[in-house]
């Protein structure tokens, strides 16, 4: 029996890959991922109306204990939970109030409180990431704009400030699954089963996110105005897109 199951976690963008490669993962025999388990209701801060000096650390305290018993409810697997930079941004909070004690929210939250948990980062285009959160979200542009832009400054973080994490990027599992979940079986230390492949249709997904396989057509590259490639230009050129 492990002393803390809760071992990893998979992050990137909403809409940016986190829900397939969840669904994916999660029917490996030996995981079980949880699917944005606590992060609305202690990182966002829905169930903690709390809005002072303490704030980074009362929501993270609360969303690591939550993570840790449900973790520990099934001894036989390794459980990781998938979150979004859009509720990692929610931490964002104890710098908006605290403006005279502001902290890095990557460092603290990764390096500090997650030391010893493993990331896989998830990585999607910009330009089809942006125009999913629009077509499917309803989400302002502006505001999808500065929401991929905020996840790539997550991925920034962890290929130059943090050690113990896999980058992937959600093309590369469309068009080469097995190679791509070879490769994080490797960093999670369980071996590859073709088992996961079927996890598309894993009902911890919402419904219209299910597929009978994977849809590798996703991975093409799509057109948008001027205007978002501007926003999101310098981005895109970091993460090799452009």
């Amino acid at each position: 029996m492990r002393e803390d199951n809760f071992q990893f976690h998979i992050v990137g963008a909403g809409r940016g890959g986190t829900s397939l490669l969840a669904g994916l993962l999660d029917y490996h025999s030996e995981l079980e991922v949880g699917f944005e388990l606590y992060s609305i209701a202690y990182l966002m801060g829905r169930e903690l109306p709390y809005r002072g000096p303490e704030l980074f650390q009362r929501r993270v305290t609360a969303y690591m204990a939550a993570c840790k018993q449900q973790a520990n409810r099934n001894s036989n697997v390794i459980w990781g939970n998938k979150i979004t930079t859009e509720q990692i941004f929610g931490l964002e909070d104890h710098n908006r109030i605290n403006i005279e004690a502001t902290i890095d929210i990557f460092d603290q939250f990764f390096n500090n409180f997650l030391e010893e948990k493993k990331v896989i980062f998830i990585l999607r285009d910009g330009r089809a990431c942006v125009n999913s959160k629009v077509q499917r979200t309803g989400q302002p542009l502006e505001k999808a704009c500065e929401r991929w832009n905020y996840s790539v400054s997550c991925y920034r973080f962890f290929q130059t400030r943090h050690t113990n994490n896999l980058c992937v990027r959600f093309e590369d599992l469309l068009v080469r699954p097995i190679e791509t979940l070879t490769e994080i079986c490797g960093f999670l230390n369980v071996p590859y089963e073709e088992e996961m492949l079927n996890g598309t249709d894993n009902k911890k997904m919402l419904p219209g996110y299910r597929r009978h396989d994977i849809d590798a057509s996703k991975s093409k590259s799509i057109d948008v105005s001027d205007a978002v490639l501007q926003a999101i230009y310098e981005e895109m050129k970091y993460c090799g897109y452009l």
